[in-house]
């Protein structure tokens, strides 16, 4: 629509890359890390997220149009039954350079659409221990994720990176398996709905923001959950 006044983008790579720019060129207020539809339109109120999701802010877009950037999962997954209609719009731009993109199957669940996620961390000790913790993920049904410093050192690929700087989640289980919980991490994590730590450390910080803890070795808590789910399957 030509006269629009909200502009409402997901939280992609390429959205973060278009909306200011379209923000600029429209004089509209932009407000990103949205966590709600907007209560009121004249002026926009909506909440976002802010401090590294650690705290919730109500804010006033005060000018004619708005655009607003969507937090990670913020709704959820919901089963819609209308139908919507699909207008084909022409960029007409006259470019001739395109640029394509294309996701690569990977066979496994997705971590956006996970509602159960398995993420690990240095706590494992090296890249061959991975196999307990994708052994699981495959009992649960699960996705399986990890913290920066796995992805940095080259244990596990940077596209399960969940964190402040890789992929927020929020799936309805998210069980993290020798993770300390960085504040980092836990600003991508802390929308999940049920959180489980499991860590040899008591004062561990992911323990205070986790609903379920377990104190102990993941060598030797892993295989035992993985045994007492064989049993119940």
């Amino acid at each position: 629509s030509t006269d629009a006044n909200i502009i409402i983008f997901a939280s992609t790579y390429t959205s973060k890359m278009i909306a200011p720019r379209l923000a600029a060129k429209l004089k509209a207020g932009m407000v990103s890390n949205v966590i709600s539809v907007p209560s009121s339109t004249s002026p926009i109120k909506i909440k976002r997220k802010a401090f590294s999701s650690k705290a919730v802010e109500n804010t006033e877009i005060t000018t004619e149009k708005a655009i607003i950037i969507l937090a990670p999962n913020a709704f959820g997954l919901v089963e819609c039954g209308g139908n919507c209609k699909i207008e084909k719009i022409e960029a007409g731009s006259d470019s001739s350079i395109t640029v394509n993109g294309q996701e690569i199957a990977s066979g496994k669940v997705s971590l956006a659409e996970a509602e159960i996620i398995v993420s690990a961390g240095r706590g494992l000790k090296s890249p061959e221990n991975w196999k307990m913790i994708e052994e699981l993920a495959d009992l649960l049904g699960a996705a399986t994720a990890c913290s920066k410093p796995v992805s940095d050192i080259g244990w596990r690929p940077h596209s399960e990176h969940v964190g402040q700087t890789g992929k927020a989640v929020a799936p309805n289980l998210y069980i993290a398996i020798g993770i300390s919980g960085a504040i980092q991490h836990l600003a991508g994590v802390n929308s999940s709905k049920v959180m489980v730590a499991i860590n040899t450390d008591p004062e561990a910080p992911f323990f205070k923001a986790a609903d379920y803890g377990i104190v102990g070795d993941a060598f030797t808590v892993v295989p035992k959950l993985i045994e007492e789910i064989k049993k119940i399957r």
